[in-house]
């Protein structure tokens, strides 16, 4: 069954307008509401902010807020532009002040979440940024797409990791309409990264049957090591993939959530659509 409603999160400038145009023709091949919210900045993430002094202070708001509702203005246009280009239904909203967990609200009535990459040191901090570990644990498989990704590059050839662990195997289900449709899946293991006794004798052969029964164009790759990440991104590079798929493994706390080694190098590295569920 494919997902009747998607929402893309748009905030930086760099790349808000080819994350919007992925998004809208994934929702114009599946037919599905697009949900964009625009999430205001706020200043105070802003490294410059804390430097204005005296009549400062009210120019910099000025110029703030003016380039927030050009920002808006134009998005909202391109937006409007794209619902009709391919005839699907959208949503318009716009998010101020808005705290971690209400962002996560529209995460959590949507089939699938569709960000920006990960934080990196020439990324600004934004709200997004300082939320994406509460956006990968909402209980929806969330995109992060990379800065400039093409919007017609919808994923042709995915590479899927493979741990035999719940994380995985809820990506692998969320990943379905994707993978059905996929000109080659290749299904990565690294058995020596976790427990032999979770895999079975052949590692990865079930999941293998089980991908193949729906009619999923799958190859088995198995590899011996330890760094599992690597190994993934590799396998991404060799195949030229689309996308690659992986279950978010890691751990909450009270104010933040910490990956494991795995997912850690590939939100560090990858530059191509990661999909994740946890």
């Amino acid at each position: 069954m494919l997902p009747k409603d998607l929402v893309v999160f748009l905030e930086e400038e760099k790349g808000r307008e080819s994350r919007l145009a992925f998004s809208a023709t994934l929702a114009g091949l599946w037919q599905a509401h697009l949900i964009a919210t625009f999430v205001v900045p706020r200043l105070e993430l802003n490294r410059h902010a804390s430097f204005a002094v005296g009549h400062g202070v009210a120019q910099m708001l000025h110029n703030h807020w003016d380039h927030v509702e050009r920002a808006i203005a134009e998005t909202k246009g391109l937006h409007d532009t794209l619902m009709e280009r391919h005839g699907v239904t959208g949503e318009w909203r716009v998010s101020e002040n808005e705290c971690s967990e209400e962002l996560m609200l529209h995460a959590r009535h949507a089939s699938l979440t569709i960000i920006g990459p990960s934080p990196t040191e020439d990324r600004a901090i934004t709200m997004l940024g300082l939320s994406e570990r509460v956006i990968v644990g909402s209980g929806r498989p969330t995109i992060l797409l990379p800065t400039e990704w093409p919007a017609d590059r919808i994923a042709r050839r995915i590479v899927v990791g493979w741990n035999a662990g719940r994380e995985a195997t809820r990506a692998i289900a969320d990943a379905m309409p994707f993978l059905v449709n996929a000109e080659k899946v290749q299904l990565v293991v690294v058995p020596e990264a976790k427990a032999q006794s979770l895999y079975g004798l052949e590692p990865g052969a079930d999941m293998a049957r089980h991908l193949a029964r729906h009619g999923v164009a799958v190859d088995l790759d198995q590899h011996s090591g330890t760094d599992a990440g690597t190994v993934l991104l590799d396998q991404c590079s060799a195949i030229d993939a689309d996308m690659l798929v992986i279950g978010a493994v890691g751990r909450s706390r009270i104010s933040e959530f910490i990956f494991g080694g795995a997912t850690r190098t590939i939100l560090e590295n990858a530059d191509l659509p990661v999909l994740l569920s946890r």
